[in-house]
């Protein structure tokens, strides 16, 4: 008797679309839960700083690949073109619902600059503000975001 197979053609949903933007992670800071809008660039700020003192006393660049989709937000390191993704060496940075991010906040005065707000699930009642920059402010928008994550 031979063993009984078939193949399965996978017809793509319009939820299987997906964004991915290459920037630099510049850093994160937990907030509580019920920060507002007015408070997040003063965070944003902050957690620039932060950045800049860190990069004076030891000089690393983070390069991530953000995966955007309406299934979720994922941050990945960025191997590069030359590497093979490995899963033993490349994992997920962070992973979350669309429906976690709180807010994105967007400065039309440095527009490389934009932030995500998460809030976190947990009991603890804190969100995670994450800071990226890209190279190319032109290529990521708050409407890029927001259009791939909440995709008809």
């Amino acid at each position: 008797m031979e063993p009984l197979s078939f193949k399965v053609k996978k017809v793509q949903a319009p939820t299987d679309i997906s964004v991915d933007f290459s920037l630099q992670l510049v850093g994160s800071l937990p907030v509580h839960s019920l920060t507002t809008m007015p408070v997040l660039p003063w965070i944003v700020a902050e957690i620039r700083r932060l950045s800049m003192q860190s990069s004076i006393e030891e000089p690393s660049t983070s390069q991530i690949r953000l995966y955007v989709s309406p299934a979720g937000l994922r941050c990945e390191p960025d191997t590069g073109k030359s590497q093979q993704w490995d899963p033993l060496i490349c994992s997920s940075l962070f992973e979350y619902k669309p429906q976690h991010v709180h807010k994105l906040i967007h400065n039309s005065h440095d527009p490389s600059y934009f932030a995500c707000l998460i809030k976190d699930g947990a009991v603890n009642q804190q969100s995670i503000c994450y800071v990226f920059r890209a190279a190319d402010p032109t290529k990521v928008s708050k409407k890029a975001i927001l259009r791939a994550c909440f995709a008809p």
